[in-house]
């Protein structure tokens, strides 16, 4: 009996920790749709998440970015941020933004998972073009939220794409 004791306070103290000190942000590219991306223990101070997902936003555009299976709200040239979350057990309920790293939405049947159900964990939506100037760099929009209320606009312009020498702005 003082055994299980012991094994039950020292996992309280490891769960404990584990929470207050070692839940780094984490971004995670859903399989499916290469343009969506869910932050896992996004940073309770917003600047640094804004931060973070404008740099995001650079290195996607810098790859083949590719936007696979368009979201069954969404435009093309668009990149979404979401909070990971939402999850309930088995069946009852939602399955929660984690769904999505690796399942289509589901849009019809006994059970329905659409992203647009999860607004609540929406953090950012980056809408982008080729810029008017320049069209081998990209220019766009950042929308943010915060517990999927509307919080303000940004923009990022002259953004590098991939095979772009910076200094030359010629194909490599």
């Amino acid at each position: 009996m003082q055994t299980v004791s012991v094994v039950l306070v020292v996992g309280i103290v490891g769960m404990a920790t584990h929470h207050f000190f070692f839940k780094n942000m984490r971004f995670i590219q859903s399989e499916v749709y290469p343009n969506l991306y869910l932050i896992k223990y996004p940073n309770k101070d917003y600047s640094i998440v804004e931060r973070a997902i404008q740099e995001t936003i650079r290195e996607h555009l810098k790859t083949d970015h590719t936007t696979g299976k368009p979201l069954s709200y969404t435009g093309e040239n668009a990149i979404y941020f979401y909070a990971y979350g939402g999850m309930s057990f088995g069946f009852i309920g939602d399955a929660g933004t984690g769904y999505f790293i690796d399942h289509e939405e589901d849009l019809g049947g006994f059970v329905t998972e659409e992203l647009g159900m999860y607004q609540d964990y929406r953090l950012a939506e980056f809408y982008y073009d080729p810029c008017p100037n320049d069209p081998t760099l990209y220019c766009g929009e950042i929308n943010y939220f915060k517990e999927g209320e509307f919080l303000k606009v940004d923009s990022l312009n002259n953004i590098l794409t991939k095979g772009i020498d910076p200094k030359s702005k010629s194909v490599k």
